[in-house]
């Protein structure tokens, strides 16, 4: 009886024994998948204009001299956004920045810096977004043909300086240093530039071809500043065939406008730009010691999508799906939304936006320079843990 007990004892604790190595193997397991988890999600710092806002400028404040800045927050844009909420993207759903975001594994776009409260929570920390529809990169440049409510580039990298500031006694030197580093810094700028470029070279008797040199050399101070501060990894996009946006298609003032057929004079700027900034990247890349970027050419994929419309499911790819003005009152947007490439006068649908970003992260070697953001983010760089809320043991 008693080595019958003896022998149930020890059978009892055998097994107690082995639930408990399993437990623990399950806990590690959890915790190490955990670890990866962090290790594998690095921060998305956005910076650029209306491509990009997810609501910044929802929070600028009207001027006497320029009057309200241009926003998206009325019940048409966000119509296929969750919920059909008005967050301040030029979309009708999603943009850019969500979607690249969303192949880093975050899900969406940080929040928009002016919605963030001060000083910035580091708890479920992914990043920020600075960008502003109508965003210059040097609103000086313009001198007094500035009429639009923005945030220009330098701006928004003080922005940054200024959140850098606020994580700092939160994370300490090192491993701020470390998270900046293995962060992705996601631009887009030039647009809006462009289009002012090309009405003071045709419409104001000036043809000041070193005007989209000078543009550049602006766009080259803001990213040497991020740099300055911090940034190593550069995810650029270059700006797409702005002759053939529904606001660059207009004559201004020009004759031999026909609809839905591009200005290819505009389109010339957009590729005299993006040609400079690629070689001013590979300036960067060469002269500053850890800095790597990847260009995307939007440009490029753009045209590509134009000329096959039909393989990616599109049927109109040169007027907006929701006419001007885009809001209530004024006839609505069509319902074949995700048939359309441009949403509004200028920027995509959301399903323009996320095959862009899927081109950009991992598709075609032609639609990104040197390296694809996918390679960018894999740079191989000790990664600093991010700490998500989302992550436990069960």
């Amino acid at each position: 009886m008693l080595d019958h007990l003896v022998m149930k004892g020890s059978s009892t604790w055998a097994a107690l024994w082995l639930a408990w190595i399993v437990v623990s193997f399950q806990v590690l397991g959890a915790a190490a998948n955990c670890k990866v988890q962090l290790q594998k999600l690095p921060a998305i710092f956005v910076f650029g204009d209306g491509m990009l806002d997810v609501g910044n400028n929802n929070y600028l404040n009207s001027t006497e001299e320029f009057g309200e800045p241009l926003r998206a927050n009325n019940s048409y844009y966000g119509i296929d956004f969750p919920k059909s909420e008005a967050t301040g993207r030029f979309s009708n759903g999603y943009n850019i920045a969500d979607f690249i975001a969303k192949t880093l594994g975050l899900g969406i776009s940080p929040a928009a810096y002016l919605s963030l409260p001060v000083p910035i929570s580091m708890v479920d920390f992914t990043g920020v977004n600075y960008a502003s529809e109508g965003a210059r990169i040097w609103d000086n440049f313009y001198a007094d043909d500035s009429t639009q409510v923005t945030i220009p580039l330098l701006e928004q990298v003080d922005k940054f300086v200024a959140t850098k500031a606020q994580m700092e006694p939160k994370l300490g030197g090192s491993e701020l240093k470390k998270l900046l580093s293995n962060s992705i810094f996601l631009l887009s700028f030039g647009t809006t530039d462009l289009f002012h470029v090309w009405y003071l070279q045709n419409l104001m008797a000036k043809n000041d071809q070193t005007n989209v040199q000078y543009l550049l050399s602006s766009y080259g101070v803001g990213i040497k500043a991020l740099f300055d501060a911090g940034t190593r990894k550069f995810a650029v996009i270059n700006v797409p065939p702005i002759g053939c946006t529904p606001v660059g298609q207009i004559p201004w003032g020009r004759r031999g406008y026909v609809s839905g057929r591009c200005d290819e004079s505009k389109n010339k700027l957009a590729m005299e730009f993006n040609n400079g900034l690629g070689r001013l990247l590979a300036t960067f890349s060469s002269e500053l010691h850890g800095f790597r970027y990847s260009v995307a050419d939007l440009y490029g994929f753009a045209n590509a999508t134009f000329a096959n419309p039909s393989a990616a499911g599109f049927v109109n790819t040169n007027t907006q799906c929701c006419p001007n003005p885009c809001m209530p009152g004024f006839g609505g947007p069509f319902e074949n939304r995700s048939q359309y490439w441009f949403w509004d006068y200028s920027y995509p649908t959301e399903k323009a936006a996320k095959l862009a970003a899927a081109a950009f992260y991992d598709g075609p070697a032609r639609f990104t320079v040197p390296i694809s953001f996918k390679k960018l983010v894999q740079t191989p760089e000790k990664m600093t843990p991010v700490l998500l809320s989302s992550c436990h043991v069960r």
